[in-house]
């Protein structure tokens, strides 16, 4: 490997993008060893941590947009005098089963937020 130097903001970036410290360091022209070393620092982990959340807050949102959407095109489906009742019951039941998901996703997400609330360790 070269004896490149790579800013903070390169390498993240370059984590982003190719997924591992081998490809980012491949894509940088520098070494694995570069990476780990700055993957060591809390600083420097924590604002790779804040740009991964970005990205993935950000395809959340974008997500997000389209359930409405999806909710509204099954419900449709599930409406539609003219679709056969085995269409109609499949658009109920993934409702119904998609609904029963985000349920559970929601009370464990409360758990885990009043376990970290009164978590004094």
């Amino acid at each position: 490997m070269s004896k490149k130097k790579a800013t903070d903001e390169e390498i993240i970036a370059a984590l982003l993008q190719g997924g591992t410290i081998r490809k980012a360091a491949e894509a940088l022209g520098i070494s694995e060893r570069t990476i780990y070393a700055r993957m060591n620092d809390k600083l420097f982990r924590q604002r790779y941590q804040e740009a991964r959340n970005d990205i993935l807050r950000g395809a959340v949102w974008a997500l997000n947009d389209k359930i409405t959407e999806a909710v509204d095109t099954i419900s449709g489906v599930m409406r539609d005098g003219e679709a056969s009742p085995a269409v109609r019951l499949q658009a109920a039941q993934a409702i119904l089963a998609h609904a029963v998901k985000l349920s559970v996703t929601i009370d464990q997400r409360d758990r885990d937020t009043r376990t970290q609330i009164f978590d004094f360790e």
